[in-house]
């Protein structure tokens, strides 16, 4: 596969949400899009979108991994570690959610106890071979793992990282099962996060590989596949790993922000996420995405480079519902596509925020550009209802449902800012998703921030980010000495993952010449238990001890420096078109009543596509698209930028 389409191809980035499943795609020189009601088996939307955009070629973002972590659909997996560790994934770090919450429960694991198996082998911290692990040992702990009816196997035997000779030993004596050995997965100590990272690739592996490997039959022909790191991988590449995709979905938002940060000149933005059953957030600092290697999937840690992104159950289809206090609550339940809020008209009995937002007028009569009309009449006696049981008005219980979604959203906005130490009105807020426009500005103004950007494509931005994401492999391994004495190793250590990178992109038929290494440290001040990742240029100690004051206010000037990880990712940049702006078009207006903080109002209503570049009013404003609808409340200023965004200045 070709990284970069050429005539009579057309490539499509697909993103599966909850609700809906947007494409967006590149025929010759033209942006062309669609959007389509998720389905149950999201293969069967994928395809869909491909027919009708006429597409030959596939930039995938993923939920499937996901979705069966979160509904614990995963396959039978056995645990295999070293004898006298079973117990490692039930111990854990012993953490608790709730500090002084005496009737806290945990979630069931991935491996039940039984399915926890010893290897009667060691390896110390230095790599050295204490007790070996003999064929003869490898092959009972198979026929245990096998007698148990175990689907899926993770391997994580203690300090395997240094060296991996047994669990290579262990993987050939099972077979055929699918196996997830750690020094394959992540290579990096704490055997907690190993363990736990190891198993949830173990778990999702058979699901994934059906998904990926059906998909690919029915198209006939290899794809990419977005991963949570960020980047695209091929389809086979993300098949051999498939815990780097269980975030991909959201990742690719985050990429398209990234590409718009670097051509609007706008390097600090907070991303605005707002979909049907959820809403993300994510900082971009001078241009860059922030990553962590702290995820937590449903209490599961995972240790692997993903993109630094906050969720909470706040999207379009969020439900709103009384607690046993009479008070009002939205979500975190959504009704999703099907049946989804009452407006569809599928079935939904259940308010949501949609049909508030129609109540209220924000939003329009239909949706997808007249395809999907909306119940207007239904969603007011849905709304009618709910303020009877709260003996409220219409207009009360439209505002309350949007106040409530609105904190939700703020709180997790907030976590992305102030666990950074990033203060809110150096930032814009980025806002894209089928609903993320119309809440941007009510949403900045709580928070404080003072501007509003709503990209091209708003309801179909994470797919656009998945289709021009650059190829990426990324290749670590834990490598603790002092810095001082650590120059010789790192750079083995950077020499062997630029080798792999080259015959890997190779592998996937990407041109190794073509790609760009970004090599990084992981470091820490002696005695710490946290490290801060350093690009790999100048004076490393220098750069640390910066980004240490940047980060925590302070820096020992003389306590010595750790090498804990080193780091490299390898990018082939893939092809970017954006959508061209309006040019030489006329505003076109119509109005309608919106209820805002102070009552209703006259705002002027006009479709996107006929605000030229430099266009200028001010609120109350509501600019529609087929996929999005932006609103401008009154006090705020809209005005169409160079590249066709709408950038709206927000008085508090």
């Amino acid at each position: 596969m070709r990284a970069v389409p050429h005539r009579g191809r057309v490539f499509v980035g697909a993103d599966v949400g909850g609700t809906f499943t947007d494409f967006v795609g590149f025929r010759g020189g033209e942006v062309i899009t669609t959007k389509l009601p998720s389905s149950r088996d999201s293969s069967a939307a994928v395809l869909a979108g491909m027919r009708e955009l006429v597409a030959t070629e596939l930039a995938h973002g993923s939920t499937v991994a996901t979705n069966a972590i979160l509904e614990r659909r995963g396959a039978r997996t056995a645990f295999v570690t070293t004898s006298g560790f079973e117990d490692l994934l039930t111990i854990a770090r012993q953490n608790r959610p709730s500090l002084y919450d005496l009737r806290v429960a945990r979630s069931p694991l991935a491996v039940p106890r039984d399915r926890c198996f010893g290897a009667r082998e060691r390896v110390d911290s230095r790599g050295r071979i204490l007790k070996p692990l003999t064929a003869r040992k490898a092959r009972r702990i198979a026929g245990l793992v096998r007698a148990s009816g175990a689907e899926s196997v993770a391997i994580c035997l203690l300090f395997s990282f240094l060296r991996p000779r047994h669990e290579r030993l262990l993987a050939k004596a099972l077979g055929v099962l699918p196996v997830s050995t750690s020094h394959e997965v992540l290579r990096e100590f704490r055997e907690v996060e190993r363990a736990s990272t190891t198993v949830l690739d173990a778990y999702v592996k058979p699901l994934v590989l059906g998904y990926l490997g059906g998909l690919r039959s029915a198209l006939g022909r290899d794809f990419l596949v977005m991963r949570s790191g960020g980047g695209v991988a091929s389809q086979l590449a993300a098949s051999q790993r498939p815990s780097e995709v269980v975030l991909s979905g959201p990742a690719g938002g985050v990429a398209a922000a990234v590409a718009l940060a670097r051509a609007s000149g706008r390097k600090d933005i907070v991303t605005f996420d707002m979909g049907g059953t959820s809403a993300d957030f994510s900082a971009i600092v001078a241009g860059r995405a922030q990553w962590t290697t702290e995820a937590v999937i449903d209490t599961f840690p995972l240790a692997l480079p993903v993109v630094d992104i906050e969720s909470v159950g706040a999207g379009g289809g969020s439900i709103a519902w009384t607690d046993p206090g009479g008070a009002l609550r939205v979500g975190p339940k959504s009704a999703a596509a099907d049946p989804g809020p009452i407006a569809y008209g599928k079935g939904g009995t259940c308010v949501t925020v949609t049909d508030a937002d129609l109540v209220g007028g924000a939003l329009g009569p239909t949706l997808l550009g007249g395809v999907l009309p909306l119940d207007v009449a239904a969603a007011r006696r849905g709304v009618e209802d709910l303020a009877a049981g709260l003996r409220s008005s219409v207009e009360d219980v439209v505002l309350g449902v949007q106040r409530v979604v609105r904190a939700t959203m703020a709180k997790g906005m907030r976590i992305v800012l102030a666990k950074r130490g990033l203060e809110p009105r150096r930032f814009a807020l980025l806002a894209f998703g089928g609903a993320g426009p119309m809440h941007a500005c009510a949403l900045a103004r709580e928070i404080g921030v003072p501007r509003v950007l709503v990209p091209f494509l708003p309801g179909a931005f994470s797919a656009y980010g998945i289709l021009i994401s650059d190829v990426r492999q990324a290749y670590s391994r834990s490598v603790v000495r002092p810095l001082a004495a650590s120059r010789a190793i790192l750079d083995r250590v950077l020499r062997g993952f630029e080798a792999r990178a080259r015959a890997d992109l190779r592998k996937q038929g990407f041109d190794p010449r073509r790609a760009i290494l970004e090599a990084s440290a992981d470091l820490r001040f002696r005695g710490q238990s946290y490290e801060l990742n350093v690009p790999i240029r100048g004076d490393l100690a220098a750069s640390f001890r910066r980004m240490h004051r940047r980060t925590y206010g302070y820096a020992a000037p003389d306590e010595p420096i750790e090498l804990v990880t080193a780091r490299l990712v390898a990018r082939v940049p893939r092809r970017i078109l954006r959508p061209r702006p309006p040019r030489g078009v006329s505003p076109r207006f119509t109005s309608r009543k919106v209820l805002f903080e102070d009552g209703w109002d006259e705002a002027r209503v006009g479709p996107r596509r006929t605000l030229p570049v430099g266009f200028g009013a001010d609120g109350p404003l509501i600019v529609e698209e087929d996929h999005a609808t932006t609103v401008v409340p009154p006090g705020a200023h809209l005005r169409v930028d160079r590249l066709g965004l709408l950038e709206i200045e927000v008085v508090a």
